[in-house]
């Protein structure tokens, strides 16, 4: 989680950190400070004019009163097709109530500040994702140390807002190596603004490269700091034709992140794989050693359940997931996970059956699916062939197509192209059965297999069977799955004994068990490999493999993008 600011409001009405005796804004008149001194400072909105992505760092994100200013002014001169990237770093998050209060201080930002309010994220460590379609906005939230937000962005700012506490409380915020850090992340021609002129502050800006010069300051401060980065920006051609192949929840994502960033996709897809299943549960991979994978499934979730909860609220058949000890090792393993600082403190909660994840959901993937395809234009056609270049050249059973950029997420159907063997792709079917008994527990639990009750019954599962891409029901893996559910819930096993109707499918995996994302030849770009976690990584990795692609920031780590990198694959391979 993160560290506690010591939050308190003063006998005026203002916020202050007791941690670091300072204010959080000016007690004069806070957000016209931030429109004095950050906004006017970074020459905004001007600096925005005629682009299609712009991209605004932040040192203190606080009560978020910078970022509703910020999108206020955004929303009332959004150049056409625009998009606004926020990166803001935060490492004493405030409490969601305590931010309401402050920013009640403003009804002209009410809209602004009440969306920020509904997506406050929960008191934990990692990159938190807060996306406003309705105003074209991505805010990636990194809640923890700045040293270590600024190592694992990848994004390059057109501006910078440096508001961390004072220097003389906060002087970590202030130094040399985290300067030369905003600068190395520091798009040509940048724009820098900040409160204060202490000059070890102004001195750190210039070793960094800004040139750095004093301004008239707002209220009782005398002066403030302007700086810019020498250069100026050139924006790549953005794709006018994009295809996407396939559909299911690894290709709605792609095109929903795609939509979501202002371009339309064209889908190819001839039918669901394991999207189409009747339910299914968003839960992450428990892993007890922490670390990057631990983070990049933390983020996934939190990104995945609240798009769920907010596009598509009929789809989700319940919050909350049982995870049942599988044995004695178990427990250990969980005491572990629940202790790790990418989870909230009661997301993941031990219980005498193992461990609840309360951030965890059951949904019904084919509306999910639906909601995140939205108006896109399906053709169904079978992808023969895709020839990387420019343009990229889709050749189907039918017709050939050209487009300026490619993604590739078509589940099993990739074993039909290249780029399966070349990134050593496994095939594992998994069969799922359907109950349409009363469900006796309406709790959905997990542990070698799965159970998930709905209004009209239940689904349990799965099998697992490596190196098969045969769909047809088996009535040998009918019996397993009920020997499997009889284990643990024999209620439902013997509901579910009296009559069930079989659906396999066949998941992409890889020799690592994490997903490949990233373009793998010229205007190609994959996403695979997700195996039975698609309804937790597709929304985040569908926006980071759609910002890959566009070379805008990604709101994956560093170290996360890292891992899921298709070379990992073909090195080992080509050996």
């Amino acid at each position: 989680m993160t560290d506690d600011p010591q939050l308190y409001f003063a006998e005026d009405g203002n916020p202050r950190s007791a941690r670091f005796d300072d204010i959080y804004y000016s007690l004069q008149d806070g957000l016209s400070e931030t429109r004095a001194v950050f906004l006017s400072g970074c020459g905004l909105p001007d600096g925005w004019a005629g682009r299609r992505h712009y991209t605004v760092g932040e040192l203190g994100f606080g009560t978020g009163l910078n970022i509703a200013a910020l999108m206020q002014l955004w929303a009332t001169h959004r150049p056409a097709q625009g998009h606004l990237h926020l990166f803001s770093v935060e490492a004493y998050l405030m409490p969601r109530e305590a931010a309401a209060r402050a920013l009640a201080s403003w009804p002209e930002l009410a809209p602004f500040a009440e969306a920020i309010i509904a997506r406050w994220p929960p008191q934990r460590r990692g990159f938190h994702l807060m996306t406003f379609p309705e105003w074209g906005v991505t805010l990636t939230l990194a809640l923890m140390d700045v040293r270590d937000a600024l190592s694992q962005w990848d994004g390059q700012a057109d501006a910078w807002f440096l508001d961390g506490f004072s220097p003389a409380q906060n002087p970590d915020m202030w130094a040399d190596d985290v300067l030369s850090a905003v600068a190395a992340h520091s798009a040509p021609g940048a724009r820098l603004a900040t409160f204060t002129v202490a000059g070890f502050v102004r001195r750190g800006l210039q070793a960094a490269g800004f040139e750095v010069s004093k301004q008239p300051g707002f209220g009782r401060k005398r002066e403030r700091l302007e700086a810019g980065f020498p250069g100026t920006v050139k924006a790549s051609p953005a794709p006018e034709r994009i295809a996407v192949i396939g559909g299911g929840i690894a290709g709605a994502s792609i095109v929903h992140a795609l939509r979501h960033y202002g371009y339309q996709a064209t889908v190819f897809d001839i039918g669901p794989q394991a999207s189409g299943n009747p339910a299914g549960l968003v839960t992450p991979r428990l892993d007890a050693g922490g670390g990057a994978i631990s983070a990049l499934f933390a983020d996934a979730l939190y990104a995945a359940t609240d798009l769920y909860a907010r596009l598509c609220p009929e789809a989700v058949l319940a919050q909350g997931v049982q995870q049942r000890c599988a044995d004695a090792r178990d427990e250990a393993r969980f005491a572990k996970i629940a202790a790790q600082p990418d989870f909230a403190p009661g997301d993941m909660v031990l219980t005498p059956e193992g461990l609840r994840m309360a951030r965890a959901a059951s949904v019904r993937p084919p509306e999910i699916v639906k909601a995140l395809l939205g108006d896109a234009a399906v053709v169904a056609e079978t992808v023969v062939r895709v020839e990387p270049g420019a343009p990229v050249r889709i050749v189907t059973d039918r017709a050939v197509h050209d487009y300026d950029r490619v993604f590739l997420a078509c589940g099993d159907g990739i074993f039909d192209l290249p780029w399966a063997e070349a990134l050593d792709l496994r095939p594992v079917r998994g069969q799922i059965e359907t109950a349409d008994a009363p469900p006796p527990d309406p709790q959905p639990q997990a542990w070698g297999g799965y159970y998930v009750p709905m209004p009209e019954g239940f689904v349990f599962g799965s099998t697992h069977i490596r190196g098969d891409r045969a769909t047809e029901g088996r009535e040998t893996d009918r019996a397993h799955n009920l020997d499997t559910l009889r284990a643990a819930l024999p209620e439902a096993a013997d509901r579910a004994a009296e009559g069930t109707v079989s659906r396999a499918a066949v998941r992409v995996t890889t020799r690592d068990h994490l997903p490949v994302m990233g373009e793998v030849a010229s205007g190609l770009t994959v996403l695979t490999g997700l195996g039975a976690r698609g309804l937790c990584l597709g929304p985040l990795l569908g926006m980071a493999a759609v910002a890959q692609a566009l070379g805008v920031a990604s709101p994956l780590t560093v170290a996360s993008a890292h891992r899921l990198r298709p070379e990992r694959l073909q090195a080992v391979h080509s050996h």
